[in-house]
């Protein structure tokens, strides 16, 4: 738990500590209808390329599995324990660096491509990041992010499930989420203009659903694989689960699963 008052980038820190790999665990097993998880639609975006690609907030490295083979490609993340973690992944079949997303120890114009996966919004400060991006790049080489998207209704949905668990748990125990992320890089119309602003042109998005149908516990685990509920006192935690188990179940189909579905977005530019 998180007693003390703690920056966004710390408590970031301190989760993945706690849990590598956790991004992988939630995510993987989510398929578009072509069977592709959001790893797969990423590594798909880029293809094979001459120049080395990095893959910027790599996590336990995943990502780099799945691009290794069509390309030379390395992995940049802040996190230690993820870098462990995608060290054992892949061994010494790609560099691994240890390094700030808005200092990056890499020359100017040398890479083909960046890819992000689930991570642009957690890079701060976005501008700063966003040109860093920009100068490491060839000219008319690719940047490509998958971020989380908002689903297209409010109809119930595992996601509805969570924010009212959430909602009554924080009333009855509020905490406050550290400022871990920047909003605008998840909103459509402003995310284009900072790449644009950041040197970047030819900005296109395309919004996909993955999902998977999951036992009511299954989704509980991916959700407690979230930021936020570790904040909750131990009492404040078994509410949460226990509003989110009653609501999740409300939504069990004639199989016993949920459909736990969620919405991504896959954002491309280049490099002007």
């Amino acid at each position: 738990m998180e007693s003390e008052v703690i920056g966004g980038a710390e408590y970031l820190q301190r989760w993945h500590d706690r849990h590598p790999g956790a991004t992988l665990a939630v995510l993987e097993s989510l398929t578009d209808g072509l069977g592709r998880s959001s790893y797969g639609i990423l590594a798909q975006a880029v293809q094979r390329q001459d120049e080395p690609v990095l893959d910027l907030a790599c996590g336990d490295g995943h990502l780099l599995e799945l691009l290794r083979p069509n390309c030379f490609c390395f992995g940049v993340d802040w996190n230690v324990a993820e870098l462990n973690a995608a060290g054992r992944r892949i061994r010494s079949r790609a560099p691994l660096i240890r390094a700030d997303a808005s200092e990056l120890p890499i020359p100017m114009g040398v890479l083909g491509a960046v890819v992000c996966h689930y991570a642009l919004m957690l890079l701060q400060p976005l501008e700063v990041v966003l040109a860093e991006l920009a100068r490491v790049l060839r000219p008319n080489g690719l940047l490509a992010n998958v971020l989380p998207a908002s689903p297209p209704d409010d109809s119930p949905n595992p996601f509805t499930a969570m924010r009212a668990a959430w909602g009554e748990a924080n009333d009855t125990y509020p905490v406050e989420i550290p400022p871990i992320q920047d909003d605008r890089a998840l909103e459509p119309e402003t995310l284009p203009l900072l790449l644009e602003d950041a040197g970047f042109s030819s900005v296109q998005a395309w919004t996909f659903v993955a999902s998977k149908p999951m036992s009511v516990e299954e989704a509980i685990e991916c959700f407690l694989l979230t930021y936020g509920p570790d904040l909750l006192p131990s009492s404040g935690l078994a509410l949460f689960e226990e509003v989110l188990r009653s609501k999740l179940s409300e939504l069990e189909g004639d199989t016993g699963t949920v459909m736990f579905e969620r919405s991504s977005t896959l954002v491309t530019a280049r490099r002007g």
